[in-house]
């Protein structure tokens, strides 16, 4: 399939089932109750722990949508509460494995630039003279740091990008051979990465990005009603692109 295939069907397929699509909704709502606080520790640490197991069936029906997608299966699947944990569980590992790379790399960058030890003489500047006497710091200082902080941004950029592909790589391998082991091979991942084309790949994300942009927006002006408005974009809006990421990630796969 190409890209523009790929997509129309990902943008039919969250509404070919309402029923399984509400069901999903209601796990998408339940893992932002998290983010909510009502002063009581209580009652916050409850919505932790609900927001957390509703967030690890998030993760885990997301690698059912992918291998539904793999499997070129039109049909929502059925969430196995059982196996959507346990695959929830794996993404969590998954997840651990592709980011701790670029993230010690990135840790590492930033020392050798010295980037630390600049914030933190900024820091000492701004605690010795006060936050309205900013102007006391040197301007090499300055410049230092921000040159520092430009490259370690830039590579952390690049690395993030490159490991976002090949762990998109891992959950499909995940889903398809249902094996922890085998998504989190990051060489194998690369070989598939190849075999899908990393041109095919790029232009995947730069339109997921697009369309996860214009969702986002709309469920911004929805979130303005009163009330109810951030629950219904919730419902709606953070479901369908969840959708649409799998399944256009697992349309992608399926051609390799």
């Amino acid at each position: 399939m190409n890209l523009t295939d790929i997509f129309k069907d990902s943008l039919k397929y969250p509404i070919s089932d309402m029923t399984k699509f509400s069901i999903f909704g209601i796990v998408m709502l339940l893992s932002a109750l998290g983010s909510l606080s009502f002063g009581n520790a209580a009652i916050d640490g409850i919505l932790v722990i609900i927001s957390f197991v509703a967030l690890i069936i998030s993760l885990g029906y997301g690698i059912a949508i992918t291998r539904s997608a793999i499997e070129k299966s039109d049909e929502i699947p059925d969430l196995n509460l059982e196996t959507t944990i346990v695959d929830g569980l794996k993404m969590v590992v998954l997840s651990i494995v592709y980011y701790i790379i670029p993230t010690i790399i990135v840790i590492i960058l930033a020392f050798a630039t010295g980037l630390f030890d600049y914030v933190v003489e900024i820091l000492g500047y701004l605690n010795q003279y006060g936050p309205e006497f900013a102007n006391m710091i040197p301007d090499d200082l300055i410049l230092s740091m921000m040159s520092s902080a430009a490259i370690t941004m830039l590579v952390a950029f690049i690395l993030m990008v490159i490991f976002s592909f090949l762990y998109y790589m891992g959950v499909c391998r995940l889903a398809k051979y249902n094996s922890l082991s085998a998504g989190a091979d990051i060489p194998e991942a690369a070989r598939d990465l190849k075999k899908v084309g990393i041109g095919r790949v790029i232009g995947w994300a730069v339109l997921l990005v697009i369309l996860i942009f214009i969702f986002n927006l709309i469920g911004g002006f929805i979130g303005l009603i009163p009330y109810v408005g951030v629950l219904i974009s919730g419902f709606l809006i953070s479901t369908y692109i969840s959708f649409m990421i799998y399944r256009s990630v697992g349309l992608l796969y399926a051609d390799i």
